[in-house]
């Protein structure tokens, strides 16, 4: 999603913070700005509105980023702040969205089950484990990482769905849709890792 859509246009938010001399914090602080809004907006029902400021965040989150590494400002402050607005611009938007959508409550809860547990599983258990193993993919995710696509489920997909099908008016759908692909996502990472650490064991019998 990212290569194809965010990444064709970052480079546009990229040198307009530039051009207006904007330090890659300030950036991450209006991204962050534009977040919180996103999220306001779609709770007082203003949905298109909610759907173009979350783009704008979007593009204003990679920009903040590209900017320090173009400026040569990267700091662990200015990281620790991008993650910090990250997770509470997730937070505002995803509560903002459980809290409109007309779904039963136990898809509302479901959705922001989803959201965390899956942010807990690959925080606690897939970043280190592929920090510390090379991991043995499938065939069919190799063949899309040849042609430099990642598939797969991710936070920014995630936005790119809640801004379409806010503007198409059918916001509920996208609880639904988080509710499946984002369970089956965290289900096939953890089961990359498992299958990983078998065939490595495997391995390390069959040499001993």
């Amino acid at each position: 999603m990212n290569r194809y859509y965010a990444h064709m246009i970052d480079p546009f938010f990229t040198k307009l913070v530039y051009d207006l001399g904007l330090s890659p914090n300030m950036v991450t602080i209006i991204s962050c700005f534009t977040g919180i809004c996103s999220g306001l907006a779609f709770f007082y029902n203003y949905w298109i509105l909610g759907a173009f400021l979350l783009q704008l965040h979007h593009f204003l989150d990679g920009a903040d980023g590209n900017l320090a590494r173009l400026t040569g400002k990267c700091t662990p402050f200015g990281a620790k702040l991008d993650k910090i607005s990250d997770q509470v611009v997730r937070f505002v938007v995803f509560i903002a969205v459980a809290t409109v959508v007309n779904t039963p409550v136990w898809a509302k809860v479901l959705f922001m089950i989803t959201i965390y547990l899956d942010l807990a599983i690959v925080h606690f258990f897939v970043a280190p484990f592929t920090k510390q193993n090379s991991l043995i993919r499938s065939r069919w995710k190799e063949w899309f990482l040849e042609k430099g696509i990642i598939p797969g489920f991710d936070i920014f997909t995630v936005f790119f769905l809640i801004s379409v099908f806010s503007v198409i008016g059918r916001l509920e759908t996208v609880v639904y849709l988080v509710i499946i692909f984002k369970n089956l996502d965290w289900l096939y990472r953890v089961w990359e890792c498992w299958r990983t650490s078998r065939i490595q064991l495997g391995r390390a019998r069959l040499y001993k």
